[in-house]
């Protein structure tokens, strides 16, 4: 095991926990922060679809990501409807196909089309609903919800991580990546559940303003694994097709930002849609 990345990724886990219980969702910092994350994750998207000669207008596609996951902040601290963020998903729609125009070639322009939509979709769209999660609580106290589904999918990631390189046997998916076990997936899901069940004991079964049972800690605490490890293998996919290891270099060891959150991409969505039909 690489100490070195251990130490690195304890620190990091520090630096996130404290910053999360501390500071209140709708402070500007926590915008900026997310807006980092989703600007660096949408840059290595495109830098992988380049690599895969698939065309996308980097820019544009970065710029609607960055103004819908800020427009999302802006709606959940505002308290303005939903409608004001579909209205925006749907002219992004619009004018990303409006590019199409823009090219003289019409093969060309339709490639170009549906890469830029695709790291839209992938990384800014999906990453709005980790957005959304950070602001249930509210804007003028720290995040829970968010900050309960980044322990149970990270802690899942460890879990899998250990239990996996100790005593991995039989692949999980070996066509797409050969390191992941069955063995570590029911590691993650343990781990994952231990979380759910030690944040009931300490918030009484609450996550923010929801009443949040054991028995729905345990329900995720068995699918957040399955999902988040759905969306590893699917950025696991993306790299295989262009033949590298990491979708970046953030730090040592740890990968891009897209490998550190592939997982919450998936997970994040499930979380939200579980909230509003569970436990609101």
């Amino acid at each position: 095991m690489d100490k070195k990345r251990i130490i690195l990724g304890l620190t990091i886990a520090a630096f996130l926990c404290t910053a999360m219980l501390l500071v209140s969702a709708g402070n500007i910092t926590v915008l900026l922060g997310l807006l980092l994350v989703c600007g660096l994750a949408m840059g290595e998207v495109y830098a992988l679809m380049e690599r895969a000669d698939l065309p996308a207008s980097k820019k544009m596609g970065m710029t609607c990501g960055l103004l819908f996951t800020a427009m999302t902040w802006v709606t959940a601290k505002h308290g303005f409807s939903d409608d004001v963020l579909w209205s925006l998903l749907l002219i992004i729609l619009i004018v990303i196909f409006l590019r199409l125009f823009g090219y003289s070639d019409p093969r060309q322009a339709l490639r170009n089309a549906l890469g830029t939509l695709f790291g839209f979709l992938y990384v800014a769209f999906f990453w709005s609903f980790f957005v959304r999660l950070y602001m249930v609580s509210g804007p003028d106290s720290p995040t829970r919800a968010a900050f309960y589904v980044l322990l149970a999918v990270k802690w899942g990631d460890a879990g899998a991580y250990f239990i996996g390189s100790r005593f991995g046997k039989h692949k999980l998916c070996p066509r797409i990546s050969p390191k992941k076990s069955w063995e570590g997936l029911f590691g993650g899901i343990l781990f994952s559940c231990v979380v759910g069940i030690l944040w009931c004991a300490a918030t009484h079964c609450m996550l923010g303003p929801h009443h949040f049972p054991l028995v729905h800690a345990l329900i995720l605490g068995i699918l957040f694994p399955i999902i988040g490890t759905l969306g590893d293998l699917v950025e696991s996919m993306f790299k295989r097709a262009v033949d590298i290891k990491d979708s970046g270099a953030i730090a040592h060891g740890m990968g891009g930002m897209l490998d550190m959150i592939d997982s919450l991409l998936f997970t994040a969505p499930f979380m939200y849609i579980y909230i509003k039909f569970f436990l609101c």
